[in-house]
């Protein structure tokens, strides 16, 4: 007995010792403390939390550890991180090398990766310092789009209040136009009706002479007579030629204003042209607001505020849970169609007084929620082949969502429809439904 005590002690602690020098070895070697190593720095403005023994890789391969990070002596400084790597892959790192600093994976720990230098670019050397890239910071990004929008929606304003004040210049000088032009032909129309007179003084005044009448006749012969008859005529000449010269003067004004060098063709331009570059800017704000909403890093932030589109959720994935999230649950009111519909006179279904009354019910109790929050209006019907139920459905569902928009002043863009058919897991007859489900995804915290 006392000699099987003593093997199993001496079996127990060779095994504790066995099991001592692995642990120590799987430390040692990944501390690369039996490997022969080399150190290198990297200088940075932010180190993204970055910590003493992060992962170093090069090329994608596990070459080292970070050993210390030195903290700057100011502000203005850059922290100075040293990194021990493995000797066999120095002659991949050269001094046109680029450290920079990752996630590993999204939500990863910090690493650093070193991408491998060029054949004609040195070596660095032991303690060498490689050039660096700051790390990604989506915070940043996400502040500076925000800043970005503020400036967009600043300058709609601004562009929108200079097409007011362009609309009210433009009026203002199409007034004052009228206004020339009928001053001009009120005076155009005096000085004809003037000359209209002195003609027919003059035509009264011949006729007399040729005719023998009154004391003119007597001079018809008088030569100072018949002088005073050319002046008076080439006066009313030259009153005829002075009013046919304003008239050509008041065209040439209005055809230079109208022209294609005029103010209100260039005003017209100018407008046109702030339009265009407005709808332009817009555009490219929209296009970009799209491609941030469907890109890998993006796509959960705007999910997890509501920005969806429902045109790309089929109804596989909206059964599945498209719309709900770790931010976000359902609240679901379950509505009969005995209640909420009737047939016209056509056949087609309509909404009943009831119904209206059962929905500004059920509605009472999400009218608490921001007008932002994912609305769903879902459709349901029991017909007997696939196409009719999908028809029917969707046309309940549109017509308790024009309902509520327009009662509740809902926003449109966050108020969908979804044809549902008939299976409905969950509701108030087990599998399947007949008639419409309200369906708000509001935030857990709520």
């Amino acid at each position: 007995m006392q000699a099987n005590k003593l093997a199993a002690v001496g079996a127990f602690v060779i095994g504790g010792l066995v099991l001592f020098a692995v642990g120590l070895f799987l430390i040692g070697d990944r501390r690369m403390m039996f490997s022969n190593t080399f150190d290198i720095y990297a200088e940075f403005s932010n180190i993204a939390a970055l910590e003493n023994g992060s992962t170093v890789r090069v090329a994608g391969m596990d070459a080292g550890e970070v050993e210390t990070i030195h903290v700057p002596t100011g502000p203005t400084g850059r922290f100075r991180v040293k990194m021990r790597l493995r000797e066999d892959l120095r002659p991949l790192i050269r001094l046109d090398s680029v450290a920079a600093i990752q996630n590993d994976g999204l939500v990863g720990n910090k690493f650093v990766h070193i991408e491998a230098g060029s054949e004609g670019s040195a070596a660095v050397l032991d303690n060498g310092t490689i050039q660096s890239r700051e790390p990604f910071d989506l915070a940043n990004v996400l502040e500076k789009m925000s800043t970005t929008i503020d400036i967009v929606n600043t300058t709609i304003v601004d562009i929108h209040g200079r097409v007011q004040e362009a609309f009210g210049t433009l009026a203002t000088t199409a007034t004052e136009a009228q206004a020339l032009l009928d001053d001009i032909g009120k005076g155009t129309r005096s000085i004809t009706a003037s000359t209209q007179r002195v003609t027919a003084d003059l035509n009264a005044i011949i006729s007399g002479i040729r005719e023998g009448r009154g004391t003119v006749g007597k001079f018809v012969t008088d030569d100072a007579f018949y002088r005073s008859l050319q002046a008076m005529a080439a006066d009313a000449e030259k009153a005829v030629a002075s009013v046919r010269e304003a008239s050509e003067q008041a065209k040439g004004a209005v055809a230079d204003f109208r022209g294609e060098g005029g103010a209100v063709k260039g005003l017209a331009g100018d407008v046109q042209q702030t339009l265009v570059s407005a709808r332009d800017a817009m555009a490219d704000v929209a296009d970009t607001t799209e491609a941030l909403k469907r890109s890998f890093f993006f796509r959960g932030f705007f999910n997890r505020r509501g920005y969806f589109d429902l045109d790309d959720v089929s109804v596989q994935q909206y059964r599945e849970g498209a719309l709900e999230s770790r931010d976000r649950k359902v609240l679901r009111i379950w509505l009969s169609s005995r209640v909420l519909y009737e047939k016209d006179a056509n056949g087609n279904e309509r909404l009943t007084d009831g119904g209206r009354a059962r929905i500004d019910s059920a509605m009472s109790q999400f009218v608490q929620y921001p007008r932002t929050t994912p609305f769903v209006v879902e459709g349901y019907a029991q017909q007997p082949s696939g196409d009719t139920r999908f028809v029917l459905s969707r046309t309940r569902a549109k017509l308790v969502r024009d309902y509520v928009v327009g009662k509740f002043g809902l926003d449109p863009n966050f108020v969908a429809i979804m044809p549902l058919g008939a299976e409905a897991a969950g509701s108030p007859d087990g599998q399947t439904w007949d008639g419409v489900a309200l369906a708000l995804f509001v935030s857990r915290k709520s």
